[in-house]
């Protein structure tokens, strides 16, 4: 009974520590680009300290298991490296810039429905809509999609007014909001962006770890390939060396982001999937939302509008619809595997 709760409870703490690095890293990437840090700069540095970071995870765990690269998958893995981080990236830190870590937060559980969205004419998923596991996952959708439009579209009377917290970032942050630095509708769309691309990323890695079974590795060589990618891309719109000098703030910024938020998080959610699958992590992204929305209101001094409570409300509801929906079906499926087998035994004896 001990080992079955020890079992239950350490998958729980990773998760919980996951979605606490992720609401952290979206609260500091505002907080350095609101101010002075541009978004391509910041974009060009996290791939750098991932690939750092990441190297000796990669070396000690993989140096004996690690199989022989291909062109073909050397070619995915830079498909990888362009949609699930250069172009993620970019979408998200400019996103990001111009609106909310709030906003962010709820978007991002966008990404299961966007996933299934793109997996079903690729082949990997079924509508199956004569099953009610599969009309939960496209309700699931839908919902999901409609409270991200709204939160995006729609702001309405303040719900939580700002907290009398007094810091510099947080009057820095506050002065950009009020001087227009947010733009309501750029800001979510490319943020909407980012979770596609981050979609796409999760079909494309799938096909990656089919054909090579090193996790680590594979990450690595996406991080390597995007930090050629980003320096390129941002050393070209921002030129002056100025602009890249990091400061206490934007260096803590960079390395928490390239560490915590690569490294870390991406051994955790392996370890996770691991002992309970995948739906088991896709279950804590909501918690993200929370941590993120507290954590933007005390540090940031966010103030919640009525269309971002209601919108993030409508796209949990919608992503656990989803989530329910594609448990049904795993368990459907994994029930017409027994009886297969059953019937097999039958007709052999």
């Amino acid at each position: 009974m001990m080992k079955k709760r020890g079992n239950d409870l350490l998958p729980f703490i990773a998760m919980v520590v996951v979605q606490l690095g992720y609401a952290g890293s979206n609260v500091v990437t505002k907080l350095v680009m609101d101010t002075g840090m541009d978004p391509f700069v910041q974009t060009a540095y996290r791939p750098i300290f991932a690939t750092i970071s990441i190297a000796p995870f990669a070396y000690v765990l993989e140096r004996k298991t690690r199989p022989r690269l291909t062109l073909s998958v050397l070619f995915q893995i830079f498909l990888c490296s362009i949609v699930g981080v250069t172009a993620n990236q970019y979408t998200f830190c400019i996103g990001l810039k111009y609106t909310t870590p709030t906003i962010l937060c709820a978007i991002d559980n966008l990404i299961p429905a966007f996933t299934f969205v793109l997996a079903v004419p690729l082949g990997f998923e079924k509508l199956g809509l004569r099953s009610a596991a599969g009309q939960a996952k496209l309700v699931g959708t839908l919902v999901c999609v409609g409270g991200a439009m709204l939160l995006s579209l729609y702001r309405g009377p303040v719900v939580i007014g700002q907290l009398g917290f007094h810091w510099k970032y947080a009057e820095s942050s506050d002065k950009n909001i009020n001087s227009g630095h947010t733009n309501f509708l750029l800001g979510p769309f490319l943020l909407i962006i980012s979770s596609v691309t981050y979609a796409l990323w999760l079909i494309i890695q799938a096909r990656v770890n089919e054909k090579y079974a090193a996790p680590y590795s594979s990450t690595l060589l996406t991080f390597f390939m995007a930090s050629f990618q980003c320096m390129i891309i941002s050393f070209c719109v921002v030129p002056k060396a100025s602009e890249w000098a990091l400061t206490p703030i934007r260096a803590i910024s960079v390395v928490y982001n390239g560490t915590v938020c690569s490294s870390l998080a991406l051994y955790l959610c392996s370890w996770c999937i691991e002992k309970k699958g995948p739906l088991y992590v896709s279950m804590f992204n909501p918690l993200l939302l929370v941590i993120g929305a507290f954590l933007s209101w005390i540090l940031l001094r966010e103030k919640l509008y009525v269309g971002i409570v209601v919108g993030s409300i409508l796209t949990v509801v919608g992503l656990y619809g989803f989530l329910w929906g594609q448990k049904k079906e795993m368990e459907q499926s994994k029930n017409d595997v027994e009886e297969e087998d059953e019937n097999a035994n039958i007709e052999e004896n």
